[in-house]
């Protein structure tokens, strides 16, 4: 516990708080929530969230919750403010990154998914790093892509350690998946395949499903086997699985940086629609 100058209680979140936070959240003016495949509460109870409450007497006013560091970076996932302060921003903050530092986290990032919270990072040190662009695909053909040697199958859970060994050598932080978000987004997933070349795993997928619409959540694919068409054969292949499922549309979402993704995409249809996010970091 620390108190701070402004008058507020710092704690760190315990699942005995589980309701005053599940109030705080409800009745909360400003909300950051950012928490990919992840159920809020559950995710609040793991051992491995960083997360605190600011406190004003025995009320809750403010929450902030950071992912779990993986290779010296974490998103902040959560913010919520019962009053629209700066201080209590500043107050949870303060706590935050000693306890980050404690556990050699370099970097922290933010997706601003709504413009308030800006104004409240920015005075932290935040500074914008670069935008997530979407992109979009309506009803068309889908062309067939097969490599000589290579079988994609539905993924099974004895996969996890392949897929999150390709995915941390084909992503950079703070865009790597972590061992056990990998396994929730499989759990949640309406289509996850992966590509075995010689028995080992080269690359996969893995998409959601939203009513009639559908969402490529991830696409990853081994540097070393990069350029080889292995990432257009699982495009093409779990587009051709929605398909039959009659599900004619996805989105997807990729960094503005990553040209090579977007031109793959482009190869398949998908054209950004307008709706790009910020994000935002400080090294810590």
């Amino acid at each position: 516990m620390k108190e701070t100058t402004s008058g507020l209680r710092i704690t760190p979140y315990k699942r005995r708080y589980r309701q005053v936070t599940n109030d705080l959240l409800f009745f909360s003016r400003l909300q950051h929530i950012h928490l990919d495949w992840q159920n809020l509460e559950q995710w609040l109870d793991e051992p491995s969230t960083f997360a605190w409450l600011a406190w004003r007497g025995n009320t809750p006013v403010g929450a902030m919750a950071t992912s779990e560091p993986l290779n010296h970076t974490c998103w902040i996932r959560l913010i919520a403010l019962h009053e629209n302060r700066q201080a209590i921003v500043a107050a949870l903050w303060q706590v935050v990154v000693p306890a980050l530092r404690a556990v050699d986290t370099h970097t922290v990032y933010l997706l601003a998914t709504h413009d308030w919270v800006l104004p409240y990072i920015e005075p932290l040190g935040f500074a914008y790093d670069e935008h997530i662009v979407t992109m979009f695909r309506t009803r068309q053909r889908v062309v067939s892509v097969d490599i000589e040697d290579m079988i994609i199958r539905v993924v099974s859970l004895n996969d996890v350690a392949s897929m999150v060994m390709v995915d941390n050598t084909a992503f950079l932080p703070p865009w790597q998946l972590a061992d056990d978000e990998l396994r929730q987004a499989i759990r949640i997933a309406a289509a996850c395949t992966i590509a075995e070349i010689d028995g080992a795993v080269v690359g996969y997928q893995l998409s959601t499903q939203y009513q009639n619409s559908a969402h490529l959540a991830r696409l990853a694919v081994l540097p070393s086997m990069q350029g080889r068409g292995i990432g257009a054969a699982l495009l093409s292949d779990v587009l051709q699985r929605f398909e039959r499922r009659s599900i004619y549309t996805m989105s997807v979402n990729t960094q503005m940086s990553n040209e090579r993704s977007q031109q793959l995409y482009y190869r398949f249809g998908f054209r950004r629609n307008g709706y790009d996010l910020p994000v935002w970091k400080i090294n810590l």
